[in-house]
């Protein structure tokens, strides 16, 4: 604690808890202001007041451990400013549990200044609850996510905000549906850009895939990952034409005349493509993208290969198997292609090896859907032939593990308790 620092309450908890100190608005006492312009003082027969909370901040936020966290409040109720008396609550991502960690009193304008040190861990809550008076209804805040980020003894020393590069590109973390300014946090905690790679399977920047939905929804959780990110543009990135995705990822991701590229990850030999057909200028066998893939595939390949787009070949979801990307699927099964990475839908699903047809065959390819990156899940209605995992309780991170014969895979959900995936297969 500093010197000389004025503070009305202090928490003091065990490792690994909040340290909260809470500091009053003013150093000095001022007089009380009472009503605010224009505000009639409730009376002791008026139904109570809405309370509003002004100030407290909502947006995710991803953090060192330990680090601290400031947010000034006021307390109103139709107008009118008193002191109130207000819990601050805590709970762990998914958990339905708070515990109150705190809890004090506004001054007389109805102000708080809360100032708390972060866990050293994990995924975090916070709420502000605001206690019911005579004259003024009870409230509680929206929820506020704390992610608490730790970085691994490898970091370069002097350079916090300019990640190492890999120490191995065998391991592959991949999702998708990722920015709707909220979610995206949790997964982005699963990821560390110095032990692997990270493929995004689309729709990445909600709701329009503009420069500013990059700049706001995307690159504020996932912009660390960014120069070792390998995308492929959803839906949503194309609802603003696919400038803003261009403009974020650069030429190194193809252009907006040619949306697709390959790169090679470990031993592996990784098609990029653009199932989104009618912008791509077409799927089907002639299109410039199909005869690109053709010529690539013509050329000595490795043992393993995989593709990734972002709408699934087969899909138990809402929307549905895609039958637009038949002939890129087609072209790829004849070329002995392993594995096929999408997103769209937003769940995770896990598909046998299946042929052009959608029939099991050791020669198919198997499909993985990731759609769990942040962006609302959906239940899954159906139960299509070959999906052989289905989950939708967690957002989520696909975690690849590529050797040079054979893959290993395991689905890493946000929350402890919810379903999972894992398993191993030789390359074709």
């Amino acid at each position: 604690m500093s010197r000389g620092r004025p503070m009305s309450a202090f928490l003091s908890m065990s490792a690994g808890c909040l340290l909260l100190p809470i500091f009053p608005a003013h150093a000095s006492p001022t007089p009380s202001r009472g009503p605010l312009a224009g505000a009639a003082l409730p009376t002791s027969g008026e139904v109570p007041r809405p309370t509003h909370i002004r100030g407290w901040n909502n947006n995710t936020r991803r953090v060192t451990p330990r680090a601290e966290v400031r947010d000034r409040i006021r307390i109103t109720s139709g107008g009118y400013a008193t002191r109130r008396t207000v819990a601050l609550l805590r709970a762990r991502s998914g958990s339905t549990q708070w515990t109150r960690i705190w809890r004090g009193r506004t001054n007389a304008a109805g102000r708080l200044t809360l100032r708390f040190t972060t866990p050293d861990e994990g995924n975090w809550k916070y709420r502000v609850r605001v206690r019911a008076t005579r004259t003024a209804a009870a409230k509680t805040s929206k929820s506020r996510r704390i992610v608490v980020w730790t970085p691994q003894p490898s970091t370069v020393p002097g350079a916090p905000n300019d990640p190492a590069p890999p120490v191995s590109t065998s391991l592959v973390y991949v999702t998708g549906d990722i920015g709707q300014c909220g979610g995206e946090a949790d997964t982005a905690a699963l990821i560390d850009p110095r032990t692997g790679v990270l493929v995004a399977t689309g729709d990445l920047a909600y709701p329009n895939g503009t420069s500013a939905d990059f700049a706001n929804c995307y690159d504020p959780s996932y912009g660390p990952f960014k120069h070792v990110t390998f995308p492929v543009p959803g839906n949503h990135e194309y609802n603003s034409g696919g400038a803003g995705y261009f403009a974020y990822f650069g030429d190194r991701v193809g252009t907006l005349e040619q949306p697709w590229y390959v790169v090679e990850i470990a031993q592996w030999r990784v098609f990029m493509l653009n199932s989104n057909c009618a912008q791509a200028g077409g799927c089907d066998v002639g299109s410039a993208q199909y005869t690109w893939l053709a010529t690539q595939l013509s050329l000595p390949q490795p043992r393993c290969t995989a593709a990734v787009w972002h709408h699934p070949r087969w899909s138990s979801g809402v929307h549905g198997p895609d039958a637009s990307v038949t002939a890129l699927y087609e072209l790829l099964v004849t070329h002995g292609t392993d594995l096929l990475l999408t997103g769209h839908e937003h769940n995770y699903e896990r598909f046998a090896r299946l042929d052009s047809a959608g029939a099991p065959s050791s020669s198919g390819i198997r499909e993985f859907v990731v759609g769990t990156g942040g962006q609302a899940l959906r239940e899954i209605p159906g139960n299509a032939p070959g999906s052989e995992v289905r989950l939708s309780d967690s957002h989520g991170v696909l975690l690849l593990t590529l050797g040079a014969t054979d893959f290993a895979w395991r689905f890493a959900p946000t929350e402890p308790s919810a379903g999972t995936d894992s398993g191993f297969e030789q390359c074709s």
